[in-house]
Parts: structure tokens; C-alpha cells; sequence
């Protein structure tokens, strides 16, 4: 069920459902995940990313001007710069 996935990350063509302390492989490109999943629930934070809203705990910026977001269970994800401004918006925060 969508609405137990945490985030989701690319590997190779293959892609990690994170849901809890648990892991699903699947075959398929994030492009076409992204697509069936709820843009509601659901924001592209990285070509390689893919993570829940409601799960996001805090937007970190890095050295360099890089970002990650910081879910409620402690893992961090990369956010790309292209993405970056969306995301923002989609939290409210500047």
C-alpha cells in the first residue's frame, strides 16, 4: 500500500521502497513511479529520490549550498537544486 511507503530511492533500474525498517525492490524506473504515485503525498526531492510529505521532519541546508531533508525517523535524503525551490514551497518554509 502507497500510504506505508516512507521514501523511495533508485538503484540502478531497480528502486528501494523504504517502508519502516523494511525494504522492497522493485523494477522500475522512478519517472514512472513518481507518476503513479499522489503528488499530494508524495514530492520528487532528487533524480534519485522520492519521499512522503508527511514524513519530512526538516529541511537542512549543507556546506557548499547543498540541501537534504531529514525524515521523522532520522535518515536523511539528498535534494537536488533543481528541486529544491518546489519543495520549499510544498513546506511552507524559505
Amino acid at each position: 500500500m502507497t500510504s506505508d511507503i516512507e521514501y523511495i530511492t533508485a538503484s540502478g533500474p531497480y528502486a528501494e521502497l523504504h517502508v519502516g525498517k523494511k525494504q522492497f525492490i522493485v523494477r522500475e524506473r522512478m519517472h514512472h513511479l513518481e507518476n503513479r504515485l499522489d503528488p499530494a503525498m508524495f514530492i520528487r526531492v532528487h533524480r534519485s529520490a522520492i519521499v512522503r510529505v508527511d514524513r519530512i521532519d526538516a529541511l537542512l541546508r549543507r556546506p557548499g549550498g547543498d540541501y537534504a531533508v531529514r525524515l521523522k525517523d532520522g535518515t536523511e535524503v539528498p535534494v537536488s537544486r533543481g528541486r529544491r525551490d518546489e519543495l520549499q514551497e510544498r513546506l511552507g518554509v524559505e
